[in-house]
């Protein structure tokens, strides 16, 4: 998934942006890697003959084992403070130098290398179908030869998706691999790196193989692309076989791979709506586009609502108070596909709804686990997921944030908004190094032109630009409200509606769309680019906007 550019263009104002930005998950095919699509293979299996190189023992390494989260994991409200949380994580060297620095194999690691980030310099592979999730609590052991690959699994671990693995890194290797785990119990996974080829590489594999356990599952890190050699080293029992340089996302895909459910190996991807404060429509936007969706790109599409107590799903859907969520949490230790598709409303032929009761008598559970669980419950049975999340930050709903595979932001354009939408937004950088970015929506604006931050300024404090701005216009949204309506059955929505189509596409297919969209009715036009205004009279002497002219023509 790539980690996408900034926005370089400028939203205009009440519609979404008229030039598209390059598509966030692309990325190009250069990066040298095998890795084909095949099951996981079977575990390396002990040969008959073993023979094993005299090397210096293997020093004890590191824990790299990610710490646990306190119960509520703090915001962080500014950029210094965003630094010094990962100041840590980058000073500390989860590796173990070799025994003698003259040693054939066995190489020390330098400081700078390790701290360098390669998903600064590498592009992750193309984004594949399916989602993300992350990868079960395993211990992984990886001995490199080379400090660049040691710098690209310590960047690994510091994603998302390997917060519950234990990784320890070595130098050496697979020759201190097997020097050291003739004394040690092996992992559930051992990453070694070689180049070596021929006759010499497999006698190392047995010698490598006599040593560990039958379950242990081995990736291999080569030096060249060569097919052949690959082949070879599945028919020897390698789970995966990888050529550097990579990106950290790359070697996390292939560990993915390899502890996927054989009976459930597909999980649909999940796009987290938030809102910066409560109020700002974050609940409208994900409803609104959850149904765009389903009906206007037939994409079969789940929408849950994890606002258990005030939840708007039922109210804007025109449903009594079902009590969706709040039964899928209380039992989700036995959640599976048949109970979900009894709790779940069928909107449609291609939407799915998972609502609340918003009742503030049921106590519902605060664990990760169960909000997990029902989570990667939806995405197993609906190729895309649209979570509508309550404006609360707690332990739960910060890690479902940092897991789904797209983050929409909803603000609007007021000093509250902003500062929280700007730790939000430096809060999810940190903690998804190797995802995109957050899109910011701004909604509402237009209202009090006088008292609004100006767009320019509001991007260049966030550090993102919205990929969206939307006007208001309090009768059509309250009259959707209150009929249980999606903007597009309101006539005088349909602009707005348009709007939210084109994040839509975005969300759906990975990029927004080339064709700029326009506005319909009597004076139809195309939206043209937001300028930024300068000074409070250059704004007075503009003529006035689109969504002025709306206003006018109601």
């Amino acid at each position: 998934m790539k980690q996408p550019l900034a926005n370089q263009t400028t939203a205009p104002q009440a519609y979404p942006s008229v030039n598209p930005v390059a598509n966030p998950t692309a990325s190009p095919t250069a990066s040298p890697v095998v890795n084909p699509a095949v099951a996981t293979p079977p575990p390396m299996q002990a040969p008959v003959q073993t023979q094993a190189p005299v090397q210096a023992p293997v020093q004890a390494p590191v824990n790299t084992q990610n710490n646990a989260q306190p119960a509520i994991p703090p915001m962080p409200q500014t950029p210094q403070q965003q630094n010094a949380q990962q100041a840590p994580a980058q000073a500390s060297v989860p590796m173990v130098e070799g025994a003698q620095p003259n040693s054939q194999h066995m190489h020390p690691v330098h400081q700078e290398m390790i701290n360098a980030d390669p998903a600064n310099l590498l592009e992750p592979e193309i984004a594949r179908e399916g989602g993300e999730k992350a990868l079960p609590r395993i211990s992984i052991h990886a001995f490199c030869e080379r400090n660049e690959t040691a710098a690209t699994v310590q960047s690994s671990t510091r994603d998302w998706r390997m917060a519950r693995t234990n990784v320890k890194i070595y130098m050496g290797g697979l020759p201190a691999a097997i020097e050291f785990y003739k004394e040690e119990n092996t992992p559930a996974l051992i990453i070694f790196e070689s180049a070596k080829r021929g006759p010499e590489l497999f006698a190392q594999l047995e010698s490598l193989a006599s040593v560990c356990d039958e379950d242990t599952k081995v990736i291999m890190i080569g030096a060249i692309n060569d097919i052949r050699l690959y082949r070879e080293l599945m028919e020897q029992g390698l789970s995966d076989y990888l050529v550097p340089p990579f990106h950290p996302l790359t070697l996390i895909r292939s560990i993915g791979d390899l502890y996927n459910d054989p009976e459930k190996p597909f999980i649909g991807r999940a796009i987290a709506f938030f809102g910066a404060k409560g109020g700002v429509g974050s609940s409208t936007m994900a409803h609104n586009v959850a149904w765009g969706i389903a009906s206007k790109m037939s994409q079969e599409t789940a929408l849950v609502d994890l606002d258990s107590s005030w939840g708007t799903t039922g109210l804007d859907f025109n449903y009594d108070n079902t009590k969706g969520i709040e039964e899928a949490l209380a039992d989700y230790e036995r959640l599976d596909e048949t109970l979900l598709d009894r709790i779940m409303v069928r909107h449609s032929e291609t939407l799915s709804i998972l609502p609340a009761a918003a009742s503030l008598g049921s106590v519902q559970p605060s664990s990760v686990e169960a909000y997990e669980a029902l989570v990667n419950g939806v995405r197993s049975i609906s190729p895309l997921t649209i979570l509508d999340m309550p404006h609360i930050w707690s332990e739960w709903s910060s890690e479902l944030l940092k897991s789904a595979d797209e983050i929409v932001i909803t603000a609007t354009p007021d000093l509250a908004n902003l500062r929280n939408a700007k730790n939000l937004i430096e809060f999810l950088k940190a903690a998804r190094p190797n995802d995109p970015e957050p899109l910011l929506i701004l909604n509402k604006t237009g209202i009090s032109k006088t008292g609004e931050i100006p767009l320019k300024d509001f991007a260049a404090a966030v550090g993102v630009q919205p990929a969206v701005v939307l006007g208001y216009d309090a009768a059509v949204y309250t009259e959707a409200a209150n009929d249980g309506k999606m903007l597009s059955d309101i006539k005088a929505g349909a602009a707005a509606f348009e709007g939210i189509m084109y994040l839509a596409h975005r969300l759906k297919t990975g990029s927004f769309p080339i064709a700029s969209p326009s506005v319909k009715g009597k004076k139809a036009k195309k939206v043209k680019k937001a300028k930024p205004i300068k000074s409070e009279k250059q704004a007075k002497e503009k003529k006035p906007g689109l969504f002025s002219k709306l206003k006018k023509r109601k």
